[in-house]
């Protein structure tokens, strides 16, 4: 069995690591040792939820988004040690899961040999794997080349610039990395969970499909939770405790078509007022 590092990134605008975060560490930390870092200032109390799971926990404000909390923990772990790893992950804490076995999808990436790899692919400005997982081997780890980008991330920078740029690097240092679920439509297929669960067992939902699915989702979103819960047994619960703790929301029910339909209804009335 593999010996694995995960490095997760963490970000809540209320400093509180909710329930749906204490579930993905302790899965993570079922395959992987983690460390966490997080963007802001998270309360000692907080922390604990996850310390039992952990290697390392901890947060501090940077302004570097995801690449910034992953190379602090670079930093802070050293490459020396990370090197006695057969695999490094990358994940950040955007995600709803998992799902499903994390354990069959490392072992069915690691039969095609890869050296580095993650859960989805993405065309938006280039072609690169989307950073919230992904999974770099041994060889790249030692990469003097790779282990200098990380040195070179400057807080402030649009976490997409590191992101869309990370995989072109890789595969022009001679390494060969592939996505396991592949994006044939170029599409925004995040926003088709359900579909991705059944038919690939993908692993994670990503949390914006779920709290603004007037722009992120593309499937229908009534009775959401419930067909999750159906086929994934997940606790759809931490989801809606999330959801209401960051925003105005109103459940995936009747309540939310209600709210809905009164807000289409508002904004094409507000449309049809002529201005004077």
């Amino acid at each position: 069995m593999e010996k694995r590092i995960c490095l997760l990134a963490g970000y809540d605008k209320n400093n509180t690591i909710e329930d749906y975060v204490v579930f993905l560490v302790q899965e993570l930390s079922k395959i992987s040792d983690v460390y966490y870092f997080a963007d802001g200032e998270m309360p000692a109390a907080e922390l604990g939820k996850i310390r039992p799971y952990t290697e390392y926990a901890e947060s501090a404000p940077h302004q570097g988004h995801d690449f910034g909390s992953w190379q602090y923990l670079i930093h802070y772990i050293g490459w020396n040690k990370i090197g006695q790893y057969d695999e490094m992950i990358i994940c950040n804490d955007s995600i709803y899961g998992p799902m499903t076995s994390m354990q069959d999808i490392f072992d069915y990436m690691e039969l095609r040999g890869y050296d580095f790899w993650g859960l989805t692919e993405n065309y938006h400005s280039n072609y690169h794997l989307d950073s919230y997982f992904m999974v770099f081997n041994n060889d790249i780890l030692k990469n003097i080349k790779f282990q200098e980008f990380w040195k070179n991330i400057t807080p402030g920078f649009n976490r997409k610039t590191y992101e869309t740029v990370l995989t072109p690097f890789l595969t022009e240092l001679g390494f060969v990395g592939n996505s396991y679920i592949k994006n044939y439509k170029k599409d925004d297929i995040l926003a088709y969970p359900l579909h991705l669960l059944e038919t690939k067992k993908m692993p994670f939902i990503r949390i914006k499909s779920l709290k603004e699915p007037e722009f992120h989702l593309k499937e229908p979103v009534f009775n959401i939770d419930g067909r999750i819960r159906k086929k994934s047994g997940y606790d759809t619960g931490m989801i809606k405790k999330h959801l209401a703790a960051v925003d105005d929301f109103s459940g995936f029910g009747i309540k939310y078509y209600l709210k809905n339909t009164v807000n289409t209804l508002k904004s094409k009335f507000d449309n049809f007022i002529p201005r004077i």
